[in-house]
């Protein structure tokens, strides 16, 4: 009863800014103070129509995480859903999020931020989300710095199936959780602090059937992007294998220098994964399998 009235006492005072982590204790919610307040040394990764990440430093434990920032609507609780099912090493690590009824005002000459208490009572409307903080160049950089080198094939390849290995062996726990990517590209895969390879954004990620058997749920229709969409995904009925389409479409870049974006290789494997039939693309289980195969082959 006294946690309680205190707890109260506490969101008279600061409005209503809770912690939840995806472990379902009851000591999983907690008070936190306003991002302002709890976070500083902030600096503004990116932008758009999505919102805001910024790279700041937690005061109290004296560590940086990446923040997004994002309006609230229940389809921005996607993300958190899915990475909060999610816990692998190939994959963006989720700490926890609140919701906050404080409206960010953002600087855009400088992208700082600021808040101001929402004089309305209504529904809280940003959603914080604390995550892992990765190197700020992703894996389409990688693969445009791969491209201006004059690398050997040979080892151009080896290190571009060690990367595919992670990424795969990242998808196969998704699809594990019985989640649908739907946005895999190279600007949506990182590196994490340890140098591995890290998949982020699930803004648009989506669960999938339980019962392979069942007609394919109806989705959104062209969730995604366009260059990386499975044919079938521009339709509202497709499963998890359109991740698969996208991962091809990654392999590929990965392994040669693209003067087009029509331009595709002889490789078998990468082949399947870019079927037209979703029934006709391997699993992410299988990929990992093969690419472990292939692996032995580089260094043997």
């Amino acid at each position: 009863t006294e946690n309680r009235q205190s707890e109260t006492s506490a969101q008279s005072r600061y409005g209503k800014k809770f912690f939840h982590s995806h472990d379902g204790s009851s000591s999983s919610r907690r008070l936190l103070f306003l991002f302002s307040s709890d976070f500083d040394s902030r600096k503004c990764l990116a932008k758009g129509g999505f919102g805001h990440v910024f790279a700041a430093r937690e005061k109290l434990v004296d560590k940086y995480y990446a923040v997004k920032i994002v309006r609230y609507k229940e389809k921005a609780l996607r993300e958190v859903t899915a990475l909060g099912e999610i816990s692998h090493d190939n994959i963006v690590r989720y700490y926890n999020c609140w919701i906050d009824d404080s409206e960010p005002e953002w600087d855009n000459a400088t992208d700082t931020y600021s808040s101001s208490q929402s004089s309305s009572d209504s529904s809280p409307k940003y959603l914080y989300i604390k995550m892992e903080l990765c190197d700020t160049k992703t894996l389409k950089d990688w693969i445009n710095k791969k491209n201006e080198e004059s690398l050997q094939e040979t080892k151009r390849r080896a290190e571009s199936l060690h990367l595919a290995q992670q990424i795969v062996s990242g998808v196969e726990c998704i699809h594990s959780k019985k989640i649908i990517h739907r946005d895999l590209k190279p600007a949506n895969i990182m590196f994490g602090k340890d140098g591995k390879v890290k998949i982020g954004d699930f803004g648009l990620a989506t669960a999938e059937t339980d019962d392979d058997n069942v007609k394919l749920m109806d989705r959104t229709d062209r969730a995604g992007t366009r260059s990386y969409m499975a044919p079938e995904q521009r339709s509202k009925g497709y499963g998890r294998k359109v991740d698969i389409f996208a991962l091809g479409l990654i392999y590929f870049e990965l392994l040669w220098k693209l003067s087009s974006g029509h331009e595709r290789g002889k490789n078998q494997i990468i082949l399947s994964m870019l079927s037209e039939k979703p029934e006709n693309r391997p699993e992410a289980s299988v990929l990992k399998t093969e690419m472990e195969k292939w692996t032995h082959s580089f260094t043997t």
